[in-house]
């Protein structure tokens, strides 16, 4: 069994899922929240990486310069993605949030961690595009603390700075 498969399988035991969390014959799996979140997983052997994102929704018909700002914006530093990454699939025009796991790297807490916070960013951006994500929409914040990769947000008081 791969590392991949161990953490998918390890997720769906603490979710207390009744059937086994598996990937499919092409290296997918989907957990579904609600009927209405979608949360990808694709794994690429290869690379010893993990592929986990959710479709959010269709790109607006208007508006659209107004969104892709605010999604940039949200990029920055993973702020309001809890280190994932808000994207626009060009091919199918809708807006995805993506974030790449190193199997090799994470273990099972970690990604069930990881994947609680994913789930939380999709679900507070899915509720931003559905109500039309405007200008004056708040954008979601990840909130948690700490930084992408677990590091403890701290002032820089006191620190000197180059």
């Amino acid at each position: 069994m791969s590392t991949a498969d161990q953490l998918l399988l390890d997720l769906g035991q603490t979710a207390g899922l009744s059937q086994t969390l598996r990937f499919d014959a092409q290296g997918c799996a989907r957990l579904v929240f609600d009927t209405s979140l979608a949360i990808d997983f694709e794994r690429d052997d290869d690379a010893r990486v993990l592929q986990v994102y959710s479709v959010l929704g269709p790109l607006p018909a208007q508006g659209r310069e107004a969104l892709y700002r605010r999604l940039l914006e949200a990029n920055l530093f993973g702020a309001a993605t809890a280190g994932a990454t808000l994207a626009v699939d060009g091919h199918t025009q809708e807006v995805v949030l993506c974030r790449t796991v190193d199997v090799e790297e994470t273990g099972g807490p970690a990604f069930v961690r990881l994947v609680e916070g994913f789930v939380a960013v999709a679900e507070d951006w899915k509720k931003l595009l559905l109500s039309g994500g405007g200008a004056e929409s708040p954008v979601p914040s990840a909130g948690s603390g700490l930084m992408p990769g677990g590091m403890m947000s701290v002032p820089l008081s006191g620190f000197l700075r180059a």
